[in-house]
C-alpha cells in the first residue's frame, strides 16, 4: 500500500509530464538544463518491479527497504536516505525524445528466457500511465562512484517522479513532500511515550523507516512458520536497542535501516 495515496490513484494518473529517473548508459547529449524544477524533498510511495521477471528480482513489490525512503534534491547534492552515496554537484543533460513505453522497455530489457518477451511493458511494472512522449535527461555527479551517476530523468508532473537511481530492476514512484505533508509512522503518535517514538513522530523520514520495519516484520512473521516465536522475541529485543537511541535521529535511522535489512533476509 502506498502510504500517502492509494496505488490505484498513482496508476490512474494520466500525467502530461512525468519525472522519470532510470539508470542506463547515456545517448548523445543535447543541452544541459537546470535542476530547479526538481529541488525539494520527495518520498518513495510505490516500489514497482517487472512482474514477469521474478527470477531476477533484487527487490520485491513495495519492498520495505525502499518504500518510504526520502529523496533530497538540491543544487549541491541528490541523496536517498538508505546509506548509499550522494550525488555531489549534480547536473542534468537533455537527451533525445522518446515514448515512455519505449523508455521503460529499453532501459529494463530482460535476459533472454523462453516464453517471455525481451522488452517489458508499463503494465508489467504495474505503471498504468499514458504512453506519452517524454524528454529524457541524464544525471551527472562530480563523484563518479555515486549510485545516481549516469541515471536518467524525464520531466512530467511537478509533484511526482519515477526513479531507478542505482541501475537495478525497479521503478520507484516519488511524491513531493512539503510542510503540510502528514507524518505517518506505523503507530498512533497520540500514544507515543518513549523519546524514540516522539522523535519518530516529528520526522517524516524516521516515520518512513518505522513503517518499513513494521512491514518487514509482518513479512518475516508470515514466512517464519514454527519459528515465529523467535522472530517476535528478536523484535522485542530490537525495540529495546532502538529505544536506547532516545531522540538521536541518526541513531534511530541506522537502527531501523539495519533491522529492516535483517528482517528482509529471513
Amino acid at each position: 500500500m502506498i502510504p500517502t495515496m492509494p496505488r490505484s490513484c498513482v496508476r490512474a494518473l494520466s500525467w502530461p509530464v512525468v519525472w522519470l529517473l532510470a539508470g542506463c548508459g547515456a545517448r548523445s547529449a543535447q543541452a544541459t538544463t537546470p535542476l530547479a524544477a526538481l529541488t525539494g524533498t520527495w518520498e518513495v510511495v510505490h516500489v514497482a518491479v517487472d512482474h514477469r521477471d521474478q527470477p531476477h528480482w533484487l527487490y520485491f513489490p513495495e519492498d520495505p527497504r525502499l518504500l518510504g525512503r526520502s529523496v533530497s534534491i538540491s543544487a549541491s547534492a541528490i541523496s536517498i536516505d538508505n546509506n548509499t552515496r550522494d550525488c555531489q554537484n549534480p547536473s542534468v543533460t537533455a537527451l533525445p525524445k522518446a515514448g515512455l513505453q519505449e523508455f521503460i522497455s529499453q532501459r529494463f530489457a530482460r535476459p533472454p528466457q523462453e516464453g517471455t518477451p525481451t522488452h517489458p511493458t508499463l503494465s508489467d511494472f504495474e505503471l498504468a500511465m499514458a504512453d506519452a512522449a517524454v524528454l529524457p535527461e541524464q544525471i551527472g555527479c562530480s563523484n563518479g562512484a555515486s549510485e545516481w551517476n549516469a541515471s536518467w530523468i524525464v520531466p512530467v508532473a511537478p509533484d511526482h517522479l519515477l526513479t531507478n537511481y542505482d541501475n537495478s530492476g525497479f521503478v520507484l514512484v516519488l511524491e513531493r513532500r512539503n510542510a503540510a505533508s502528514p507524518i505517518k509512522p506505523s503507530f498512533a503518535c497520540a500514544k507515543a511515550q518513549s523519546a524514540a517514538e516522539q522523535a519518530i513522530c516529528t520526522s517524516a523520514a524516521l516515520a518512513g523507516y518505522d513503517r518499513s520495519v513494521a512491514a518487514a516484520y509482518r513479512r518475516a512473521l508470515s514466512l517464519a512458520g514454527e519459528e515465529s516465536a523467535d522472530v517476535r522475541r528478536e523484535q522485542t529485543h530490537w525495540l529495546t536497542t532502538r529505544n536506547a537511541c532516545g531522540g538521536d535521529a541518526g541513531c534511530l535511522a541506522k537502527s531501523m535501516r539495519e533491522r529492516t535489512d535483517q528482517l528482509m533476509q529471513q
